[in-house]
C-alpha cells in the first residue's frame, strides 16, 4: 500500500494498516534543505518542483502540502513588497493596499497573470506528475482571512475587524475569490488530490470565537464546500488555540483539521474524533528542532497514545518548522510508518 493509500484511509476515517505520517508545511526547510533561495527557484517551475521532490526523497512523506513557503506571493503580485533572497519563508515588508477603499481596485487576474504564479502553477503539475501516485498532495495556501491581512496588513486588518466588520467582507469576498481561482487552477492535475487552508490570523491567540465565526469560518466553509464539489480532499490548519473554535471546525467540515502543539490531542479527540480526521501535533520547535531523535520520538509516541489508535489520525508536527530542524530528527518522526496498528 502506498503512502498516498494510507493517508487517503486516514482522511476517510477509514482504519489503516499503520498510523500515516508527514510533515505539514516545512517549504523553508526543503528550499534550504536543496541549497536554494526561493527568489532563485520562483521563476522556474522545474528548480521549483525539484525542490519538493528531493525532499520527499529524503523524506517519504505519506501527504505533502505543496506550495509551503510560497503562501505570501499572492499579496506580492499584488502590489505587497516582500523579501526572499535567502531559504527564509518570504517576508512581506508592507501591504499591498493602503485602505479598505481600495479593495474596488484589486483584480484577481492580477495575481493569475502573473508569470511567477504561473511558474508555481507549473511547478505544482510537474511535481505532480513526478510523485503524485506516491503521496498525497495537498496543496496549501492561506486561508480567506489570513490571505485579506497580507493584502491589508495584518494590524490594519486586526483593527478593521473591530471597526469595520461590513467593509472586512468585502475584502474577504475578494481574498476568497482569489483563494478559490489559484486552487482550481493548481487542482486540476488529477494527481492534485486537494487543497489545505492555514489560518494563522484565525488563531484562538488572535481573535475572539465570535470573530471567527462571523468573519472566518463562513468563507472557510465556502472554501471547503467548493474544494468538495470538485471531488477534491479539503484541509484546515489554525494556528494557536483552536479549541473554542472545534465546533466551528466541525461546521465548516473539512477532511482533515490540523492542530497546533499547544492544543491537547484528548481534548481535540473528545471533539473530533469519528467527524474529522485530525492531524498532529508534535511541537516543530521543541525537541523536533532542537533535542535528539530518541526526545523526538518520545514526543510522537505520546500524540501517538493520546490519540490512541482510533482511525481518522495522521502523525505530524503541528505547525511550520524551522529550517535547521537536524534530518535524523525528522527521520524519527518518519520512523513510525514501520509501526503496524
Amino acid at each position: 500500500m502506498t503512502g498516498k493509500e494510507v493517508a487517503i484511509l486516514a482522511l476517510e476515517r477509514k482504519k489503516p494498516p499503520r498510523t500515516p505520517v508527514t510533515l505539514i508545511a516545512g517549504g523553508e526547510w526543503y528550499v534550504h534543505a536543496a541549497g536554494q533561495t526561493f527568489a532563485g527557484i520562483r521563476s522556474n517551475p522545474q528548480k521549483l518542483a525539484q525542490v519538493y521532490v528531493e525532499a520527499f526523497r529524503k523524506v517519504g512523506h505519506d501527504l505533502m502540502w505543496p506550495g509551503a513557503g510560497l503562501l505570501n506571493y499572492p499579496a506580492h503580485f499584488l502590489g505587497a513588497p516582500l523579501r526572499d533572497d535567502s531559504s527564509d519563508s518570504p517576508v512581506l515588508e508592507g501591504a499591498a493596499i493602503k485602505g479598505l477603499d481600495e479593495v474596488d481596485s484589486l483584480r484577481v487576474e492580477t495575481v493569475l497573470d502573473n508569470p511567477d504564479m504561473k511558474s508555481m502553477i507549473e511547478a505544482y503539475h510537474l511535481l505532480a506528475d513526478q510523485i503524485g501516485r506516491e503521496v498525497l498532495l495537498i496543496a496549501t495556501q492561506w486561508g480567506p482571512f489570513a490571505t485579506a491581512a497580507r493584502i491589508l496588513g495584518t494590524e490594519a486588518f486586526m483593527l478593521a475587524t473591530a471597526m469595520d466588520p461590513e467593509r472586512v467582507k468585502k475584502l474577504m469576498d475578494f481574498s476568497t475569490k482569489l483563494n478559490w481561482a489559484m486552487a482550481e487552477r493548481i487542482m486540476a492535475h488529477p494527481d492534485l488530490a486537494g487543497l489545505n487552508l492555514s489560518e494563522p490570523v484565525a488563531s484562538g491567540d488572535m481573535i475572539s470565537p465570535v470573530t471567527f465565526r462571523s468573519l472566518a469560518a463562513p468563507y472557510l466553509k465556502d472554501m471547503v464546500g467548493r474544494t468538495r464539489r470538485a471531488g477534491k480532499y479539503s484541509s484546515l490548519h489554525i494556528c494557536g488555540n483552536s479549541l473554542p473554535m472545534l465546533d466551528d471546525v466541525l461546521d465548516i467540515g473539512p477532511d482533515c483539521f490540523s492542530l497546533e502543539a499547544k492544543v491537547d490531542l484528548k481534548a481535540a479527540k473528545e471533539k473530533l474524533a469519528g467527524r474529522v480526521c485530525v492531524a498532529g501535533n508534535v511541537a516543530p520547535s521543541g525537541a523536533f528542532w532542537s533535542g535528539s531523535p530518541e526526545e523526538v520520538k518520545r514526543e510522537a509516541r505520546q500524540c501517538l497514545e493520546a490519540w490512541g489508535g482510533d482511525p481518522g489520525y495522521i502523525l505530524t508536527v503541528g505547525c511550520d518548522f524551522p529550517k535547521t530542524v537536524p534530518l535524523e530528527n525528522v527521520r524519527a518522526l518518519m520512523s513510525f510508518k514501520d509501526e503496524a496498528l
